[in-house]
């Protein structure tokens, strides 16, 4: 098990009682030791709300969307064995060729379904407090990545 951090900032319309659409921004990071892992995302997707009015307190919610990003890991988080490169001595220490690439970090762009359930506690009509999970499934290099986020914010309305 790994453990990380991710900070995200969301866009939401309602559409309706019941239903919104939310697109969150993500940057997230995790690992354990030489075990790392991170993610960069846009995820637009819909929200279904169990609200009666406006005015509950109270509302649980569930959520899928699409998140549209990069995510990269190393390979030791993918339970892959490291590559070992052969380093050959280079005495032009000024060429430039940018031969900082890492061969046991695996990245790639994509869209990767994620699920969202929480609820939602309005003590005003401005200001909510927000306890929520989301899953994301990523596929890297053959294998099946799942992360489950724990999320805790707040939100403004005007």
């Amino acid at each position: 098990m790994a453990v990380g951090i991710s900070l995200q900032a969301a866009f939401q319309v309602d559409l309706g009682a019941r239903w919104a659409f939310r697109l969150p921004l993500e940057a997230g990071v995790g690992g354990s030791g030489d075990s790392t892992f991170s993610e960069l995302g846009l995820t637009p997707g819909l929200l279904y709300r169990w609200r009666s009015d406006a005015a509950q307190r109270w509302v649980p919610y569930l959520g899928a969307g699409l998140k549209l990003g990069a995510a990269g890991a190393g390979r030791e988080f993918l339970g892959l064995p490291l590559v070992t490169t052969v380093q050959s001595l280079d005495f032009d220490f000024d060429d430039g060729d940018g031969d900082s690439d890492d061969p046991n970090f695996e990245s790639r762009l994509g869209a990767f379904p994620e699920v969202w359930a929480g609820v939602e506690w309005h003590p005003n009509r401005w200001f909510s407090l927000n306890v929520a999970a989301a899953y994301t499934y990523v596929r890297l290099l053959g294998t099946n990545v799942h992360l489950l986020h724990e999320r805790v914010g707040v939100r403004f309305s005007l």
